[in-house]
């Protein structure tokens, strides 16, 4: 098979990273992907293992992911698309009083106000995987909490579970936002048909009072609309931080272009790229 477009996510199977594999690799004829243990190594596994990674950046609920945030200051990557993805938990057992719960621990803190509700003892495991594996191999009662995508008509046949309850997340609107990275190549051009973002991430070298709200000011004067703003710890000193910044519009666009003139005349930008979103309508034109 030939053009077999190379990625890496996070393991372990079944994991909404490997769900968002398979959605961003429907613009590939063909691909086949790597899990990793954790997001460092997947991160460090482009390029030279894979020509693409796929990783979280956000949740709703717990906020941005900060060892992806932080690698963009320590390697060179380019984010090429982003994607969100539903969060749904869902929980089987095996008897309709189960005495432990397995889940892992960020299903535990998504899922707290059904975990309050019921009795039995929480454990806590590396992976949703790993809660649906225990709960099957258990022969006492008990439960787990394991994603929606999990429970397939083959689970379900296969497996006479006592109770289903489906969805127990406790934000209806929970979902993750991806992105995809690459080793930086240069920038697509801009399609006129679309709405783009990009990202980037100042970093803290030249510190002194009242920077970041000249930082702000620059992009206030030349009208570019601040998506998010996140502050991460340089890990030099108390103090001292970089700033991940998302922005509407292309980093080609004009009045994009002229912010980040001035604000280059005081720190080291490092330019992540742009790409393509559709929650919102985009304020360069």
């Amino acid at each position: 098979m030939t053009n077999r477009i190379p990625i890496a996510t996070l393991g372990p199977a079944g994991t909404f990273s490997e769900l968002a594999v398979w959605e961003f690799a429907k613009q590939y004829e063909h691909m086949h992907y790597a899990l990793y243990p954790s997001l460092q190594r997947t991160l460090a596994s482009v390029p030279s293992h894979h020509d693409i990674a796929v990783v979280p950046l956000e949740n709703i609920v717990e906020g941005i992911v900060s060892p992806v945030v932080d690698s963009f200051v320590r390697q060179p990557l380019q984010i090429i698309a982003e994607l969100a993805i539903p969060v749904r938990f869902s929980v089987v057992a095996n008897h309709q009083e189960p005495q432990r719960v397995f889940a892992q621990f960020v299903a535990q803190g998504q899922c707290s106000d059904w975990l309050a509700q019921h009795e039995g003892d929480v454990v806590t495991t590396a992976s949703n995987t790993e809660s649906l594996e225990l709960l099957l191999n258990c022969q006492t009662p008990a439960a787990a909490i394991v994603p929606e995508h999990l429970i397939t008509e083959a689970l379900l046949a296969k497996h006479e579970f006592a109770q289903v309850v489906h969805d127990v997340t406790d934000y209806a609107h929970n979902a993750t936002r991806f992105v995809a990275v690459q080793h930086p190549q240069p920038l697509a051009a801009a399609q006129p048909d679309k709405q783009y973002k990009s990202s980037i991430v100042i970093v803290d070298d030249q510190d002194h009072p009242g920077l970041l709200l000249e930082h702000l000011q620059a992009f206030a004067v030349h009208q570019v609309n601040l998506l998010a703003l996140v502050s991460r710890p340089t890990g030099q000193k108390f103090g001292q931080y970089h700033f991940f910044i998302e922005l509407e519009g292309h980093l080609e666009h004009p009045r994009v272009q002229a912010a980040l003139s001035a604000v280059k005349l005081r720190n080291r930008v490092i330019e992540l790229g742009s790409y393509v979103y559709s929650n919102s309508s985009s304020s360069c034109s």
